[in-house]
């Protein structure tokens, strides 16, 4: 044989093979061997935690290669996410070494570390996104310039800039709405615990981008959508959310000292705004808030009277600057919320009438933002869980505002 022999303490090749000498086996042997090689070679299921972040999002197997998976590679997404973007209730390390003086290429892992994604996101913020959240000139430029330089040092606001941003994707290209709707969550969440913490601990040098990101929370509920059983001021079971976060401007403002904040920061809620200018097309809403005012003094028990009468007359006043001038930003529109007693919104979270058929007026008022995005379907949404809760002996008394919604009642 010109091949060398096997030794004893060298194993065979194959099953053909044993001793140096080939052979083959028997019927017997052939098919309990042949099953048991299969037996052998089969491996159990592997499942892992550690795929990257980008897979995870998108539920797609990820084959765990460093550092950036194959799925990330095709697709010219980082698995690492640059430290600006990171989660920052995950420790992420970064390590820095200083250059040598030859050094003038710029590092090929830092430039791998940029999340696209998230640079998608930042672009249309400041190309479109931010020019939505006002109906003025000078609030575009603020949210765009401003609200963005806030945004780089205190990452809680950038979170919720790339997160409103997302929903307005979502809304307008719906061939990717679930790819954006996720990424809206997870900045989110990434953030919304960071505001929370804040809040606790507020002072004159993160007053400024609390109250900002409390009002980004408000406005990314509003661009979710209406949700079944949340109507804004109250919910199905009382309690609702969403106005706890708007009650959380107030409470910034209050904490702090509203002179502490930059001036373009807190928004134009004071009891005294001077009006704005008239318009033409105005509502004729004096006979109806008269009729309105009538009901509150003979529906109104005595302990609640001083407080819905107050709740009357604000409304009024928001009213007659709306209807005087053309700004329709929240932050006029939604001045009566933020002014009411907290006896009177607990009293229309316990679902009172007349609470209620205030708040049904309040409706017309936020009827105006739908040229927002963002409010879109919030006011008919908001009625009819106010219709659903009324008798028919109080429904009479919103019929002024169901008819200038354009709402219609089943």
């Amino acid at each position: 044989m010109s091949g060398a022999l096997l030794t004893p303490s060298e194993p065979a090749d194959s099953p053909e093979e044993s001793d140096g000498v080939a052979r083959r086996l028997s019927p017997e042997e052939g098919p309990a061997r042949g099953a048991e090689d299969k037996a052998i070679k089969r491996r159990a299921h592997r499942k892992s935690r550690f795929g990257c972040k980008n897979c995870k999002l998108r539920r797609i197997k990820c084959d765990e290669r460093k550092p950036e998976c194959l799925n990330c590679r095709n697709r010219q997404v980082s698995t690492v996410t640059v430290l600006l973007f990171a989660n920052p209730t995950e420790p992420t390390e970064v390590a820095v070494t200083a250059p040598s003086p030859t050094e003038t290429a710029v590092t090929p892992s830092l430039f791998g570390a940029l999340n696209v994604e998230d640079l998608e996101l930042m672009y249309h913020w400041t190309t479109s996104t931010s020019a939505t959240l006002s109906s003025q000139r000078s609030g575009t430029i603020f949210w765009r310039t401003q609200v963005t330089e806030l945004a780089l040092s205190h990452h809680h606001v950038l979170h919720l800039i790339l997160s409103i941003t997302a929903r307005h994707l979502a809304r307008f290209r719906p061939q990717r709405r679930d790819e954006y709707v996720a990424l809206a969550d997870l900045h989110y969440a990434t953030a919304l615990p960071v505001v929370t913490a804040e809040l606790s601990h507020l002072h004159q040098d993160n007053c400024d981008p609390v109250l900002l990101s409390v009002q980004l929370i408000c406005t990314i509920t509003w661009a979710r959508g209406p949700q079944p059983g949340e109507y804004l001021a109250f919910g199905d079971q009382g309690h609702s959310d969403w106005l706890a976060m708007f009650r959380g401007i107030r409470t910034t403002l209050e904490t702090v000292g509203y002179d502490n904040f930059t001036r373009s920061m807190a928004p134009n809620i004071r009891a005294h705004a001077k009006p704005l200018p008239d318009v033409a097309g105005t509502l004729a809403y004096e006979e109806p808030l008269a009729e309105l005012s009538d009901y509150v003094h003979y529906a109104s028990k005595p302990p609640q009277l001083s407080q819905n009468v107050y709740a009357h007359q604000v409304l009024l006043e928001c009213y007659s600057n709306r209807y005087g001038g053309v700004d329709g930003e929240y932050h006029v529109s939604f001045a009566w919320l933020f002014r009411m007693q907290e006896e009177f919104l607990q009293a229309l979270q316990r679902h009172e009438p007349v609470p209620l058929v205030i708040y049904a007026h309040f409706a017309v008022l936020m009827n105006d933002m739908e040229s927002f995005w963002y409010m879109k379907g919030w006011t008919s949404h908001v009625l009819a869980g106010i219709w659903d809760i009324l008798r028919d002996e109080d429904r009479v008394h919103i019929r002024w505002s169901v008819s200038v919604v354009g709402w219609i009642p089943p």
